[in-house]
C-alpha cells in the first residue's frame, strides 16, 4: 500500500491501446505486477484504462476510469490484508469475494479486501474510486471488519452521505498542501470510514469527535458559502438546516479558533470585493452589491469593508473603472 508521508498523484493510462500485444503488456506489467489483478479484457471492446492514484497517511485512493472487463484478485496474488472501499461513480459492476456478491450502479458502495481472493466483473464502462486504508489503522475502530467483505454498504445509509460529502476535500489540493493537513484528512476518512463499517463504541467516539466533526464543519461552511447572499443567513437557520443544535455548530467553529459570525462576515466581503473587481458588475451600484453579498446595512458593510481592504468599497470600485479605461 502506498503510505507516503507526503501527498502525491500520479496517473496511469492505457492511452486506448488498440493493439492487442501492447494490452497484454499492460495487463502483465501494471495489471500484475503493480494493482495484483488479472485483467480481462473483452475482445470485442476497445481496452482503456486511466488511474489517477493518490497517497495519504495511511490510505491511499485510485479513480479509475474502465472499459468492460473481469478483473481476477487471485490466492497467489495475495500479499497484504489491507480493506479497500469500492465506490462506484458511472456503470455497473459486480464483485464477488468472501462468499459474498454485490452488484454496484452509481452512487453504491461495497467493502472488499486485499486479503481475499476475488472478482470484479466491469459489465459496461465503469468509474470507480478504491480506497485503501491500512488494516492496522482501521481495524480496532471495527470489530469484526472482515465480516463486511463482500457486501454493499446501505445506500441511504447517512454514515455513506457523510463520507462522500467530506471526500470532496480530495479534490481541493490547497486543502492539502501541508503533511499536517494530509494526516487530518486521512484519520478523517478513516474515522468516515468505520463509521460505515460499524464501527465499535470506542471507535464510534473517536470518529465522531474527530473525522464527524470535520466533516460536519466542511458541509457547514460549503452551505454559508452557497448561499451567502442571504441577508436571513444566521446560526439558527444554518443550523436548523443541518439539523444539528446551535451549540454545536458554535463549538465546531470554535475549534478553528474562529466563530460563525466571523466566517459569514469573511466570505461575504470577500464574495462582495469579487464583484467589485469584476467589470462584468461595474455598472452595478455599490449598495446592490452589498444587498447581493448579504449586508442589510450600507453602513456597516463600507466600515467593514474597509477595515479588511484598506480601501472604501467605491474606492475599489474606482480602481477596476480606470482599470478598463486604460485597458
Amino acid at each position: 500500500m502506498a503510505s507516503a508521508a507526503e501527498f502525491d498523484q500520479i496517473t496511469i493510462s492505457s492511452r486506448s491501446f488498440a493493439d492487442r500485444e501492447r494490452t497484454e503488456a499492460f495487463c502483465e506489467l501494471f495489471g500484475r505486477n503493480v494493482l495484483k489483478l488479472e485483467m480481462d479484457p473483452l475482445k470485442e471492446v476497445p481496452f482503456d484504462v486511466e488511474m489517477n492514484l493518490r497517497a495519504l497517511p495511511g490510505l491511499s485512493i485510485t479513480t479509475s476510469q474502465m472499459s468492460a472487463m473481469t478483473c481476477r484478485h487471485t490466492a497467489s496474488m495475495i500479499d497484504n490484508d489491507d480493506p479497500v472501499l469500492v465506490f462506484v461513480q458511472s456503470g455497473v459492476a459486480t464483485y464477488r469475494q468472501n462468499g459474498h456478491e454485490a452488484t454496484l450502479r452509481a452512487g453504491e458502495a461495497a467493502l472488499t479486501s486485499n486479503g481475499f481472493a476475488g472478482t470484479g466483473i466491469g459489465h459496461t464502462a465503469t468509474s470507480i474510486v478504491h480506497l485503501r486504508i491500512s488494516r492496522s489503522l482501521i481495524a480496532p475502530l471495527v470489530p469484526n471488519l472482515d465480516d463486511a467483505v463482500g457486501k454493499p454498504i446501505d445506500r441511504a445509509s447517512p454514515q455513506l452521505r457523510l463520507f462522500l460529502g467530506y471526500a470532496g476535500i480530495l479534490r481541493e489540493d490547497i486543502a492539502l498542501t501541508s503533511p499536517e493537513a494530509r494526516r487530518s484528512v486521512g484519520l478523517h476518512l478513516i474515522d468516515l470510514s468505520a463509521l460505515m463499517l460499524g464501527a465499535g463504541t470506542e471507535g464510534a467516539e473517536v470518529a465522531q469527535t474527530r473525522g464527524v466533526a470535520a466533516a460536519r464543519l466542511r458541509s457547514i461552511k460549503q452551505r454559508i458559502v452557497a448561499d451567502i447572499g442571504r441577508r436571513d443567513l444566521t446560526l439558527s437557520t444554518v443550523a436548523a438546516d443541518t439539523g444539528i443544535s446551535t451549540v454545536y455548530v458554535r463549538k465546531l467553529f470554535e475549534t478553528e479558533g474562529t466563530t460563525f459570525t466571523e466566517f459569514v462576515l469573511t466570505h461575504r466581503l470577500t464574495a462582495a470585493y469579487r464583484m467589485l473587481t469584476d467589470r462584468r458588475f461595474i455598472d452595478r451600484p455599490v449598495s446592490s452589491i452589498a444587498r447581493d453579498t448579504g449586508f442589510n446595512d450600507l453602513s456597516y458593510f463600507n466600515r467593514t469593508f474597509r477595515r479588511a481592504y484598506g480601501a472604501s468599497p467605491s474606492e475599489i470600485r474606482g480602481e477596476t473603472r480606470r482599470s478598463r479605461e486604460t485597458s
